[in-house]
């Protein structure tokens, strides 16, 4: 593990057991046995870091989402509906993150935090957005922010009763359950019986270009990679099945809170010995096990 994913994944520990402003940086840096000097080289402030562990880990998250969204076999509702659930698996299996955002107590009147809760749900809202695409098409844009709105809102109370309750509930039917009322509420507009109540001017303060105002940046080369690779299985002529089985199981491991890096190295391997794919593979390979 690299030392900046080790100050990530011990802060987060430290923040969800004491609270973040009951930790010191000090504590993280005793914690993973390295100075204060060099935590700070990493990253400038407590705030900073507190920033650096959201992004990271609901790009963790989303990047569930995006690997299932390059699986073209899939029917768009079907894709959606699985990419629900790996996000809800996801917020399973990183609990202690989970742990340290539901404790709330980050710094308060913070502009860099302000400015990362605006990323964060403008990412959520653009993934919606384009799935909402996929599935409708342009009939859509008309009801797109009410339908938005409203999705986002049943997300993230199933997700904060996933996390805060041992309610059972499975991430599998979660994410058929969403797309179902998606459908439901998306044919009540399509058949003239509800007006939409949102527009663009609305929405505006709620839209954001994540990228380009430097949120998930340092990720866009590995979904870059992610996509290079199946896009190369896709295109081969046989055997892709079992060489999409083998990036599949990449993707499997690398969303556990600890993967096995060996098991990861090894798919690698297998898929280096295709040489249509060796390319392909070594690039996102660097991405993921840096």
């Amino acid at each position: 593990m690299n030392k900046r994913k080790a100050i990530l994944e011990t802060a987060v520990e430290l923040f969800g057991e004491q609270g973040y402003t009951q930790t010191s940086m000090q504590q993280i840096a005793d914690s993973i046995g390295i100075s204060k000097g060099s935590l700070y080289s990493f990253f400038q402030s407590k705030e900073d870091l507190i920033i650096s562990i959201y992004e990271h880990y609901q790009q963790l998250v989303f990047e569930r989402a995006y690997v299932v969204g390059l699986d073209g076999n899939l029917p768009d509702d079907v894709r959606l509906a699985k990419q629900f659930q790996v996000q809800f698996e996801g917020i399973l299996e990183y609990k202690s993150y989970m742990k340290m955002h539901m404790r709330g107590d980050t710094a308060k009147n913070s502009d860099k935090l302000a400015a990362m809760e605006h990323r964060m749900r403008g990412r959520l809202f653009s993934w919606l957005e384009h799935n909402l695409l996929q599935i409708y098409g342009e009939k859509i844009l008309p009801y797109k922010w009410d339908l938005i709105w409203m999705t986002q809102s049943i997300y993230s109370s199933y997700m904060m009763l996933l996390i805060s309750t041992e309610s059972g509930l499975q991430p599998s039917k979660l994410g058929e359950h969403i797309v179902r009322q998606i459908s439901i509420l998306a044919q009540d507009y399509f058949d003239g019986n509800s007006t939409p109540l949102l527009n663009d001017e609305i929405m505006q303060p709620f839209s954001v270009n994540m990228d380009r105002q430097g949120s998930f940046i340092s990720f866009e080369k590995r979904e870059a990679a992610w996509k290079k690779l199946y896009t190369g299985i896709h295109s081969l002529n046989e055997d892709s099945d079992d060489y999409l089985k083998m990036a599949d199981r990449i993707s499997e491991e690398c969303r556990k809170s600890k993967p096995d890096e060996l098991i990861i190295k090894g798919m690698f391997r297998l898929l280096a010995d295709k040489e249509e794919l060796r390319k392909a593979a070594s690039e996102l390979e660097d991405e993921l096990l840096p």
